[in-house]
């Protein structure tokens, strides 16, 4: 009795759908029914700044020879998604659409399986969902690993003596989807040069600088300690950068204004009386300048050398006798 009920219902539906009219020979499907296909979508990147999303493309099509509607829906393996409620396919046709995948910042990295559903509810405008299936198309969405750090060197360049240690910091935020670790070194480069050499007689005594980030972020302060040669016999211009290991060495001067580095220049150190053993922080510049005025004739310039000639051997013989 009940399967003579089904086919009656049958009988006077097709009748409404218009299946006993003429068709055509390319349109002999009279059963409601759409096929749905979709393609995996380009890997989503969700670090600060990106779009974090991912577009499926998908097509539906329509075998048949009704108008159909169809709902489609999205089970978006943990994203948010936005696709159309519901489409209309003519007969013999078929539609284009997108699913929209979008993730959380810093999503953990990994495949994800998607379905998207279609089923006709409607075919020429008569409900027929109480006899049409549901088809389902499987996309995978890959949410790509991430890390990036940046830095700004704090203040410490300028002048310095030969002999006197360089000391400055660097403040490092990190954000990742994954755990890993960043190193950090100090690099010094002479002006005008890209050179990863470290010059001969500065000492780097910096304690190791590593930030380790967990999936999410992290940030700390590292210091740096570089012990300048006390022997240096010119000056030395140039820049102390802070980078991460591995990274391209930056020119100097920071014309790119990174803010990666500091300009140093350090000095030989200069001949003072202290030097020469007699106690004072003058140095010979010092005393030429206060005798300026006996120093302006030919004679002022012997009388001073013979002045630096007695302290010289001063200072000798005081060493000889102690």
């Amino acid at each position: 009795m009940r399967r003579g009920s089904i086919v009656v219902a049958l009988i006077i539906l097709a009748g409404a759908l218009g299946v006993f009219a003429p068709v055509s020979s390319a349109q002999t499907n009279i059963i409601p029914e759409v096929s749905i296909s979709c393609i995996d979508p380009p890997e989503m990147h969700v670090y600060e700044g990106a779009t974090r999303t991912a577009i499926s493309e998908c097509v539906l099509e329509n075998p048949t020879i009704y108008n159909e509607k169809v709902e489609i829906t999205v089970q978006a393996g943990g994203f948010t998604s936005a696709a159309p409620a519901s489409m209309t396919v003519a007969a013999g046709t078929d539609v284009s659409f997108q699913v929209i995948f979008r993730g959380d910042l810093d999503h953990s990295p990994g495949s994800y399986v998607a379905n998207i559903t279609a089923v006709v509810t409607e075919a020429n405008g008569v409900p027929v969902d109480f006899i049409t299936s549901p088809e389902s198309s499987e996309v995978t969405v890959v949410v790509a690993e991430y890390s990036g750090c940046t830095h700004s060197v704090g203040q410490g360049g300028g002048s310095f003596e030969a002999g006197e240690i360089i000391s400055f910091s660097a403040s490092i935020s990190c954000e990742s989807n994954t755990d890993s670790r960043v190193s950090y070194r100090a690099m010094m480069i002479q002006e005008g040069s890209s050179s990863s050499s470290w010059p001969s007689g500065f000492d780097d005594q910096s304690p190791d600088c590593e930030v380790d980030v967990e999936g999410g972020g992290a940030s700390r302060s590292c210091s740096f300690q570089i012990v300048t040669p006390s022997n240096l016999d010119s000056a030395w211009e140039g820049c102390v950068f802070v980078i991460e290991v591995g990274m391209t060495v930056p020119m100097c001067p920071d014309t790119d204004q990174t803010g990666w580095g500091l300009q140093i220049e350090v000095e030989p150190k200069g001949i003072g009386l202290d030097s020469l053993g007699l106690g004072d922080n003058q140095s010979i510049s010092d005393i030429v300048i206060e005798n300026k005025g006996v120093v302006a004739g030919g004679a002022g310039v012997l009388v001073l050398l013979a002045v630096i000639v007695s302290l010289l051997r001063r200072s000798r013989r005081n060493r000889y006798e102690d």
